[in-house]
């Protein structure tokens, strides 16, 4: 009898599912429900609204209790919470139901109509994501904590059926670079249970801070949580135990897990300026106060490292009770282990043949450490490198690679790569149309290996956002990002989307959230006029109706500024920027092109290698669209290698005699991008046999301007007429020994070759 009502049950679902399916009714929830359709009618919000579930239920009395919260907040009015034996009308009804296990824990179902709202599901998760379907439908003024609100209002009658497609949507927010206040944190929480986000990535240590309080080392926020700035003034914050306590109890109410990252073995200068016995070199240490990758990291030759980074998780542990702890194993330079005779010591003592298997030892220890305390480790995708431990789940963010590598070899994967959902990009590199089109499961996974991607997750880096700028970094990207996870394989196309998200907008603003632009406000497309050695230059607006001011002296455009009406006409090296405002007050930043005209414009260049996918540009037309980089490598202009040794072959179509060539190269030392290391200048009238003309060494590593460009000249003494030019640039191999990331492979960024007859 059992089997037979459970296939009744089914039976009735899979014809549910049919008659959903069918309309094409979108209510406007971000993310969109796999299933809904509109009824008729609506339910009256008024003060004898009542919330209801069965007595037997008592599992969900804290979902009524959440509920109650925000009708309270939202409205004023007292809404009372009834065990009963069975609903009535005018309630709002919970209800934990039976639903097919092939939905998932997280699926439920909403229905509104002119009797009541009965929302049901599966789990108390489940009641959750109802509750945040059910305010979604409800008026937008509602949201807007700071007016009195009306005690009626109504909500369209509506029927949904939904569940997630991935089980891990997580964002995450760094809150070492800048910390974070807690009431900011727990806001954040609210907003990823508003879209139905699930996981809080919370990254609590790194080299410029330390924000955790651990009782067994307390140095580690007297010291560690605090650096001093450039400018002399002291930097810091951190949470103490009590703090993350609250915040812990504040997202489990809200079904929303806390990964917390403690990062090992690098990006630890925050704890070895506390300690800096867990160096290899012992050497006092500040806690760093600018961005990039340091060289001192924590020492796994000796056994007092494990004492203290054990000591540590046992604190963590004790404080987060979910299933997961980050460690990172990211960007952990070398060069110290190498040079240490700890770390020596302890690779002969293990066999170990190299540096990346001491990783590799280092990441295993702990990740036993974790399991044997019921936690489950997650690490960038570095873990990988000479080995990876048991039950790690890998976080890719260098690509896909590393999710691919993962699952193949049967460990789970969280996706979260530069190119969609590192959100402190800016626009011109991660806009929501390009979030919105990520696919998570990687193409070259088998079905039973894309079932080892549990998700993915969004990362807030904050080098370059303060608190008061993650708001408009994260929104509206992240309510891509919560349909992309949510819906994944039946989410409509952008237009779609964007059409319910323009519903959103007010409602934002209403919670007050300070949402950025979908793209980058301002753009640049440039079309080479090879006849008459010109650019033509078009300034797009995103929204059109922005008034969009420019100059082209290399002033700051204000509101009497030339007012963009048609594509400029450029005939000479000028500054073009840009700025839209509206009324006089602008509303985005300032957009700037260098123009550099030469006579590369209008011949024929070919690259030998490609540039790395994640700095192609437009290809070799980068090399020659007059368009000059900015100190910005993600703006789009720059070409960047990080292997080889890349050639540029130029067809003159006729023998010229150059008189110089100049290559714009980029130098950013935090990043490991450094000059070339020299450049060769090659000749041929047959475009087979070269022979060299010129060469410039660029040996200018250690500058005081750790980010700039620079333009790298090769004069030709005695010009003479050729057809073929070829340019080589020959990359610095490694990061030098006084770098913080010394042996590390760098990278090499061009953006313009420019000919000169």
């Amino acid at each position: 009898m059992h089997r037979i009502k459970k296939t009744i049950a089914l039976l009735g679902f899979l014809l549910l599912q049919i008659q959903f399916s069918h309309a094409q009714f979108s209510s406007g929830i971000i993310p969109k429900p796999q299933f809904e359709k509109p009824g008729k009618g609506y339910f009256q919000v008024n003060s004898s609204l009542q919330i209801q579930y069965l007595q037997k239920q008592k599992q969900v009395a804290a979902s009524a209790q959440f509920l109650k919260q925000f009708f309270h907040e939202a409205t004023g009015f007292h809404v009372p919470i009834k065990p009963v034996q069975k609903a009535s009308t005018g309630s709002v009804f919970l209800v934990l139901d039976a639903f097919p296990d092939s939905l998932g824990l997280e699926v439920y179902s909403l229905l509104v109509n002119d009797k009541g709202v009965l929302i049901r599901a599966k789990t108390p998760v489940g009641l959750i994501h109802g509750i945040q379907s059910l305010r979604q439908l409800m008026p937008i003024q509602i949201e807007n904590r700071s007016v009195k609100h009306p005690l009626q209002f109504t909500i369209p009658a509506t029927q949904i059926l939904d569940f997630p497609s991935f089980r891990w949507r997580g964002l995450q927010l760094d809150c070492c670079r800048h910390f974070m206040s807690k009431e900011f944190v727990l806001r954040y929480i609210d907003l990823l249970s508003f879209y139905k986000l699930n996981k809080f990535h919370w990254h609590l240590t790194e080299d410029q801070g330390w924000r955790i309080e651990i009782k067994a080392f307390p140095l580690l926020t007297q010291i560690g949580s605090k650096r001093v700035e450039q400018d002399g003034s002291e930097y810091g914050g951190y949470y103490t135990q009590e703090q993350i306590r609250e915040v812990v109890a504040y997202a489990k109410a809200r079904h929303i897990e806390i990964i917390p990252e403690i990062e090992m073995p690098g990006h630890a200068q925050a704890a070895l300026a506390a300690y800096p016995n867990l160096s290899c070199t012992g050497q006092p240490l500040q806690v760093a106060n600018t961005w990039g990758v340091f060289k001192d990291i924590y020492c796994p030759g000796k056994e007092e490292t494990f004492h203290f980074i054990e000591a540590v998780l046992e604190e963590v542990v004790a404080l987060f009770p979910g299933e997961y702890v980050h460690i990172g194993g990211d960007e952990a330079p070398k060069f110290r282990w190498e040079n240490c005779q700890h770390c020596q010591t302890r690779m002969r003592d293990e066999k170990l043949k190299d540096a990346h298997e001491l990783q590799s030892y280092f990441i295993k220890r702990v990740g036993t450490f974790l399991t044997n305390r019921g936690k489950r480790m997650i690490g960038w995708d570095e873990i990988l490198e000479g080995g990876l431990a048991p039950q790690a789940t890998v976080q890719s963010w260098r690509g896909l690679q590393g999710a691919i590598d993962a699952a193949k070899s049967g460990h789970d994967a969280i996706v979260s790569p530069t190119s969609h959902l590192y959100f402190d990009y800016g626009l011109k590199s991660i806009d929501l149309e390009k979030v919105y089109g990520f696919e998570p499961i990687p193409a070259e996974l088998n079905s039973f290996e894309a079932g080892f991607i549990l998700g993915g997750e969004c990362n807030m880096w904050t080098e370059k956002a303060p608190q008061e700028l993650v708001d408009s970094k994260v929104f509206p990207r992240m309510l891509a990002m919560s349909e992309v996870l949510w819906t994944y394989k039946k989410r409509p196309d952008f237009n779609a989307f964007k059409s319910r998200l323009k519903l959103h907008y007010p409602r934002m603003d209403a919670m007050q959230i300070h949402y950025g632009y979908e793209k980058q406000p301002i753009r640049f497309e440039s079309e080479i006029l090879a006849d008459k050695n010109a650019i033509r230059m078009k300034i797009l607006a995103e929204p059109q109706e922005l008034k969009v001011n420019y100059t082209l002296n290399g002033s700051a455009p204000t509101p009497m500024s030339a007012v963009y009406m048609e594509p400029l006409l450029i005939q000479t090296s000028t500054q073009l920027n840009a700025r839209a405002f509206l009324g006089d007050n602008p509303n985005a930043e300032l957009f700037s092109r260098t123009i550099h005209l030469h006579d590369g414009l209008k011949v024929n260049y070919e690259l030998n290698q490609s540039p790395s996918q994640f700095y192609a540009g437009n290809g070799v037309k980068s090399l020659q669209d007059g368009q000059r980089g900015s100190i910005d490598f993600h703006d789009g202009l720059w070409l960047g290698w990080q292997d080889g040794n890349p050639e540029l072959k130029i067809d003159l179509g006729k023998p010229v005699a150059l008189k110089r060539v100049v290559a714009g190269a980029l130098q950013s030392i935090p990043s490991w991008i450094f000059f070339p290391e020299k450049l060769e200048l090659e000749a041929s009238n047959d475009g087979v046999n070269f022979s060299q003309i010129a060469y410039l060494y660029c040996a200018d590593y250690n500058h005081p301007e750790q980010t700039r460009t620079k333009d790298l000249e090769l004069r030709i003494l005695e010009p003479k007429p050729y057809r073929y030019y070829r340019l080589k640039a020959i990359r610095l191999d490694k990061c030098p020994n006084w770098h913080d990331a010394a042996g590390s492979k760098t990278w090499l960024f061009l953006d313009e070759l420019m000919i000169f007859e």
